[in-house]
């Protein structure tokens, strides 16, 4: 069949297998030029299927040897429907990892659940070996609760009051007012719950009780902070208080870690990204068109698996570590700097909707929101018919 985007509120309802291989592919042919440096040999990737996982997994599988595991939620093609992003992205850096001939597996289903907890543990403990690195990088709107048998729902929402904002309408290319709501208390606990680290606490013991951390192990889990433009709903919101959570987590796995491993535990603030999530936040599509814009002229932009590359090569494993008051490693201190947060805020503040619109910067978001779903590769035909069933027959293994 030909498969065109197919987007409704801002949300792509579909992907294109062929341009999700290329995606990857880009990302591996970039990661394979890096120097090669040492790193953790054995590592687990909770939601490595796409975005800051996926990159951080290519980093370290082409420019680290590490042999990876992988859990993310998947949705497989049927019939007319494509499947996700994320399930082709696991097919493809399968395929293409075999030239590594390392060790590298997926797991598709609920990481919150118990049973994925058991079926990874009983293939590391036959198969795999004792983890050196675990990240946590999970990006979930729902969370089931096992306990009460309740599916508990996130929400991107303001405190206190309304957040209100531009966002990019991807169907139409207008730059367009976007309002978010003000949460409840119960809207806020739930956040925290979907969001925040007590998951990724849970697997870190569950693995420790089965002995299958190695000395010196390390965990990390990605933040973001920003800028003031974004703050109501970033650091003011419930993705603040959820990554609030995730920081307190990281303290106290710090204190375990330390002290039964000699290991750690981390939180690293990364740069602005294009996510599935961006155009839903006010301000963060305008944001990140307008700093793509500044750091590209600027020559301090970099790709997400340039970005991931750096974080492990220079500040996890390496001696080039910035930190801040909070002991978070501030990956994004080219974002943060002043003169770049200057320019961004001034255009943001500015220029008129059809200034952003012509900007590069916006170009560069808008294509790569199309190529995190596999539209928008510059070599893929889109016109041609695509064969889904029998790209399929490979499942992710």
């Amino acid at each position: 069949m030909i498969i065109e985007p197919s987007i409704r509120s801002n949300i792509f309802l579909n992907a294109h297998p062929l341009g999700c291989k290329s995606f990857v592919l880009d990302q591996i042919e970039e990661a394979k030029q890096f120097p090669k440096f040492v790193g953790p040999k054995k590592v687990l990737i909770i939601g490595g299927s796409s975005g800051y996982g996926l990159a951080s997994r290519i980093a370290l599988a082409f420019a680290g040897n590490a042999d990876t595991l992988n859990i993310s939620y998947e949705t497989a093609p049927k019939g007319k429907r494509t499947g996700t992003a994320g399930w082709w992205n696991n097919i493809y850096f399968q395929e293409f990892a075999k030239e590594t001939k390392n060790i590298h597996k997926d797991f598709v289903g609920d990481a919150f659940g118990s049973q994925m907890k058991k079926d990874v543990i009983d293939y590391i403990q036959q198969h795999f070996g004792k983890l050196d690195l675990v990240i946590y990088s999970l990006a979930a709107g729902a969370r089931f609760n096992e306990e009460t048998g309740n599916l508990v729902k996130s929400s991107i929402k303001a405190i206190g009051s309304d957040a209100i904002g531009k966002t990019i309408d991807l169907a139409d290319l207008t730059v367009k007012d976007l309002v978010i709501g003000t949460a409840t208390e119960e809207e806020i606990k739930d956040t925290v719950y979907v969001m925040g680290g007590s998951a990724w606490e849970e697997w870190i013991h569950a693995l420790a009780d089965h002995d299958l951390l190695s000395p010196g192990f390390k965990t990390i889990s990605y933040t973001y902070i920003g800028g003031p433009t974004t703050d109501k709903i970033y650091r003011g919101g419930t993705l603040g208080k959820a990554k609030e959570d995730l920081e307190h987590a990281a303290l106290r796995m710090n204190n375990f870690l330390s002290s039964h491993y000699q290991g750690e535990a981390l939180i690293s603030s990364s740069k602005a990204v294009v996510t599935k999530a961006s155009v839903f936040i006010p301000q963060m599509p305008v944001y990140v068109s307008c700093l793509f814009d500044v750091m590209t002229r600027n020559h301090t932009h970099e790709t997400i698996t340039a970005h991931k590359y750096r974080l492990y090569k220079d500040m996890v494993y390496g001696q080039k570590r910035i930190v801040d008051s909070e002991g978070r490693i501030r990956l994004d201190h080219l974002e943060m700097e002043e003169e770049t947060q200057r320019e961004t805020i001034h255009m943001m503040t500015t220029y008129s909707d059809a200034e952003i619109l012509s900007l590069h910067g916006t170009e560069m978001f808008i294509k790569e929101f199309h190529q995190i779903h596999g539209f928008m590769l510059p070599n893929i035909n889109y016109e041609l018919d695509t064969d889904i069933d029998a790209l399929a027959i490979k499942q992710p293994e």
